[in-house]
Order: C-alpha cells, then structure tokens, then sequence
C-alpha cells in the first residue's frame, strides 16, 4: 500500500556489532588457550632450545635470567616466530593438535593469524586506548587505527615500533608486547629493515618473521 511504513527494519549496525563482538570472544577464548597450550603442552626441550637462541639473538649470557618483560616477548616470539627442530611453528603444531576442538571462527583466525609477524609502524596518534599508525615503508600515507590487546604500551607520536597486527574482522588488534625502539636507534634500524624491504615483499615478511625479534636489542 503507497506510503505504508516497513513495520521492520534491520539494524545493520547492531549486526555488525553482535558479529564483532562474537568474533572478539572466540579470539579472547583462542588466545588463553594457546598459550595454555604453550605452558602444559609444548615440547621442553623446545622451550629450552628456544630460550638459548633468544638469549643468542639479544646477546645476552648464556645463563641469565629473564626479565618478565623479556619473557612476555619470549613467549609470543616463541608461540608465534620459533622454528623447532622439526621445522614446524609452536602455533602451527597447537592448530594441527586442537582443529578438532575449534570452532570455525577460531580456525578462520587462527589462519589470519599464521600471517603474522613483528611489523615495523610509525604511531601518528595515541587516544585513549587505540593508537593510529602508519606502517614504515607506506608511500599513500595510508592511516591505521588499532587496538593494542592487553599490552597497552605507552606509546607516543613519531614512535618507531614493531607490533604483529591482527585484522579481527572491522578491527585491527596489536597482539602481544609491542617493540619500542629508542630514538637513537631509529637510523640504524630503519636501514636495516630498509634493505631487506628493497629484496621484495615475501623476503622482507620473511625477514620479519625470523628476525622482527632481534630489534629488541634496540628497545626504548
């Protein structure tokens, strides 16, 4: 009938919101898990390999004790960037043994996730509690908001900082410690990573994914 109202009318925003939200529980359930998986689970020998080669990588003594901040890193940079003897990743290995026990949207991110690696940004902005950046080599200027996920870092304008990024869904999440370089450091990093960046996209991700850890020896 002409000028009859709909007596229904879909909120999309509500929709998109209940989608975000369902997707931000799966990973908060994903995340505990995996690294009760890390503690009760992995191999330890593994764990103790892994921990000489970090020590390696941030020349420190053979035998000193961790900081908790140098473990907070340790164990992400174990979880997501270690290669084991078997040439296989910690999270790799935790996907294989539970995609059985995954739900659909955890293996989605759990995909997302493999991609990941410690990415050079430069933040443009802090507030509140999300950060806007720009990733280092952008030539459009491109502007990213994200959320760091329970590591906030104090972050400031014009910092250099390497953070493994996470698309979740319409939000961009910084998962785990965040790398703040010192500004000292900035030239001496920035041509490092440079070079590598020169060698092409799947060199300079790779470079990332097995070295992004050694930039800890420049932090803030």
């Amino acid at each position: 009938m002409k000028g009859k109202k709909a007596e229904f009318i879909v909120d999309f925003s509500r929709v998109k919101e209940d989608k975000q939200k369902r997707i931000h529980n799966n990973f908060t359930e994903l995340y505990a898990w995996m690294f009760t998986y890390l503690q009760s689970e992995a191999n330890l020998r593994e764990k103790v390999r892994a921990k000489h080669l970090f020590r390696h990588k941030l020349g420190l003594p053979k035998d000193a004790v961790l900081t908790d901040d140098l473990q907070v890193h340790f164990e992400h940079w174990l979880l997501f960037d270690y290669v084991t003897v078997i040439g296989s990743r910690v999270f790799d290995m935790f996907v294989r043994a539970k995609k059985n026990e995954l739900s659909k949207q955890q293996l989605e991110i759990c995909g997302i996730m493999m991609l990941m690696h410690l990415e050079p940004i430069q933040i443009i902005e802090k507030k509140k509690n999300k950060i806007m950046y720009t990733p280092l080599f952008e030539t459009k200027n491109k502007q990213i908001e994200a959320t760091p996920y329970l590591f906030p870092g104090k972050f400031h304008e014009g910092d250099l900082v390497l953070s493994r990024v996470l698309k979740m869904g319409i939000e961009n999440k910084l998962i785990g410690p965040s790398i703040q370089v010192s500004p000292s450091y900035y030239k001496d990093v920035v041509k490092r990573l440079e070079k590598n960046y020169a060698e092409g996209p799947s060199v300079y991700r790779r470079y990332l994914k097995e070295y992004g850890i050694d930039m800890l020896q420049y932090k803030h």
